[in-house]
């Protein structure tokens, strides 16, 4: 009897043991759940660490490939310099969006936003590509479904003016600064641009016109300590009125 109650005794420590040696269950801690990917992906978006930003929401679009996973990695894609990658994740996304577009009559603002920004990443991919055409027609299709336009707006007159385009360029930021008269980068554009047209008088003073003028001061008070400030302070100053 003795030995059965020692063989059993003995039976339970070795459960005992195996229990507490064997790889207990993770519980939420895997690394592989969206919530845990979507964690990594901005820790890593966050920290400028584009391979792992790139290959956290790689394995997002593997487990679905939604409008918004595609999003993600097309997004870092294009601060990775991966831009030829980021199109074609743009293409991706576009066909995504339109299966998940909302039924007639059901609220799609959020599917609209959700589209122009694919529209924004593949303009972004466009303009690293050197290919400002087809980035501005990329912004432009994003500023027309965009519930705030504001930023496609603003990049399609940078990008005329960076371009050297000042025909485009001027409509393009007046356009942005009606949209958005709070966007500071905007004015300061828009004021180059015109500073760049005025003639110099005989005293070394130049004759800018009251829109450069009201677009300069407006940057001023939108963004006084801005990376700006000085460069406009000095148009004003050679512009005394």
């Amino acid at each position: 009897m003795r030995r059965f109650v020692l063989i059993a005794i003995l039976f339970g420590f070795a459960l005992h043991f195996a229990r507490t040696c064997m790889p207990q269950p993770s519980g939420g801690s895997d690394q592989n759940t969206p919530d845990a990917l979507k964690a990594a992906y901005d820790q890593a978006r966050n920290a400028k660490d584009w391979p792992s930003a790139v290959a956290a929401a790689q394995k997002l679009v593997d487990r679905s490939a939604t409008a918004e996973n595609l999003l993600m990695l097309a997004d870092v894609q294009v601060s990775s310099n991966a831009s030829a990658d980021a199109l074609a994740t743009t293409d991706r996304a576009l066909d995504a969006a339109e299966k998940e577009k909302p039924a007639e009559g059901q609220p799609d603002t959020a599917w609209k936003d959700l589209k122009s920004k694919i529209y924004l990443d593949r303009g972004n991919a466009y303009l690293k590509l050197r290919r400002n055409a087809d980035a501005i027609d990329a912004y432009n299709q994003s500023a027309a479904i965009a519930p705030n336009p504001s930023v496609s707006l603003f990049n399609i007159c940078a990008t005329y003016s960076n371009s050297g385009d000042t025909q485009n360029a001027e409509p393009a930021c007046r356009k942005t600064v009606q949209t958005d008269p709070n966007r500071a980068d905007a004015w300061f554009v828009l004021g180059t641009l015109l500073f760049g047209e005025a003639k110099m008088d005989e005293k070394g003073n130049f004759a800018i016109t009251d829109e450069c003028r009201e677009a300069l001061k407006k940057y001023l008070a939108l963004a006084p300590d801005g990376p700006h400030a000085a460069d406009v302070k000095a148009m004003l100053a050679m512009a005394p009125q």
